[in-house]
């Protein structure tokens, strides 16, 4: 399988630089491949002429448009997938560093099923974190401790690490680190060039692309890490995803899409609320206003300590008669994705090794709606030494 990266950039010429350091310690399967087109929308910093004296393992392609009063990043999105050869494309912004495995965990999702939305993520790196100008072989264990998750590692830890269980997953599909497969954004007409500016031109997409059919998973594995910048929320970026945000509605005069008016408690510098708190409210009140009430009911809670056959089936199992909760421990399996594939009347709630605080407060909550049922998938001889008994 082929996959195509596609960066947008300007004005960005060593941070793009370090991106495609990143990319050039990639670790895919044998017979994968892929490339990085990169979409430079008008800069004047030398970023071509940097770019054409590099050499790395993979093709760079490589276009500049010219700015002008219609350049927008959808319509440079856009001309990257025209311009694309691969299966897949997956999107990363210029000042992302991409994590070793990056590309092999977009291309996992889309090998085990085909017309999947798969949502990436990212931490922040500290301003002082590390040399862009020197990246070497295991870099990323040198910025993993001055790192810090995004929001939205904080919502799988709250609602699940299944996108499916979201109802509002649309909104998470954030440029910086998503892909698809290539003819699937093809037909869909790919960006809406009507969105100037910053802000919600991929969510649009998303939302598209799921009435259409298509269906979120998220894989943390797929990481990035964001290079420091200055942060800028300001009155500018308030009033422009303001008016994308009326251009989205337009669209789509649907109650999830005004419902996203609740994150402007944090887009506004006067109200200034915190990302967390306004996407539980956004995600909370779309819950209710689809019906959803598998949430106030008892669930089933499947622990996994060994993948066999059988547990796919068994967690489709419980989920037609009520929610079901996956606690993961294997090390290495593919649970993580396929029990997002799961379809049936009521949510897996899928959550990987998690920590001990999070698994206490995760049984808390679970305590309080009732737990149905209590499955453990654990070999005999590794059910004897946890009960302390030999075999």
């Amino acid at each position: 399988m082929k996959a195509s990266v596609i960066i947008l950039s300007y004005n960005q010429r060593e941070v793009i630089k370090a991106c495609l350091s990143s990319l050039s310690r990639q670790r895919i399967d044998d017979g994968d491949q892929y490339e990085v087109v990169i979409v430079d929308n008008g800069s004047q910093d030398g970023t071509g002429e940097m770019i054409g004296g590099l050499t790395f393992d993979f093709p760079i392609l490589y276009y500049y448009v010219p700015r002008t009063a219609e350049s927008s990043r959808a319509a440079a999105r856009n001309k990257g997938i025209t311009n694309a050869s691969g299966d897949v494309v997956v999107f990363l912004d210029g000042d992302q560093l991409a994590e070793p495995n990056f590309i092999y965990e977009h291309l996992r999702v889309h090998k085990l099923a085909k017309g999947k939305l798969v949502i990436g993520f990212r931490r922040y790196l500290s301003q002082s974190s590390m040399d862009l100008t020197s990246l070497k072989p295991g870099w990323v264990n040198t910025v993993l401790s001055s790192s810090e998750e995004d929001e939205r590692f904080l919502l799988m830890k709250r609602f699940s690490e299944n996108g499916s269980a979201f109802r509002t997953a649309w909104h998470l599909f954030f440029s910086c680190n998503f892909s698809v497969d290539r003819e699937l954004m093809i037909q869909s007409g790919m960006f809406d060039e009507g969105f100037k500016g910053w802000g919600l031109e991929d969510s649009e997409l998303g939302y598209r692309l799921q009435k259409d059919g298509g269906a979120f998973v998220f894989n943390k594995n797929a990481l990035t890490f964001h290079i420091y910048h200055a942060s800028e929320f300001d009155e500018s970026r308030h009033l422009g995803w303001k008016t994308n945000m009326d251009y989205f509605l337009s669209l789509h005069p649907t109650f999830e899409v005004q419902a996203q008016y609740i994150l402007e408690e944090f887009f506004n510098p006067e109200i200034r609320n915190s990302w967390w708190d306004c996407y539980v409210r956004f995600e909370q009140v779309v819950r209710v206003y689809q019906g959803y009430e598998g949430d106030r009911l008892p669930v089933s809670v499947i622990v996994v300590y060994e993948r066999r056959p059988e547990v796919l089936q068994a967690i489709a199992a419980e989920a037609v008669f009520r929610e079901v909760v996956v606690i993961d421990k294997t090390t290495s399996s593919d649970l993580d994705i396929l029990c997002q594939f799961i379809e049936n009347d009521f949510d897996v709630l899928y959550y990987k090794q998690p920590s001990e605080d999070d698994l206490i407060e995760l049984y808390h909550r679970l305590a309080v709606r009732g737990i149905v049922k209590h499955e453990i998938f654990k070999s005999e001889e590794a059910m004897a030494r946890s009960n302390g008994r030999e075999t």
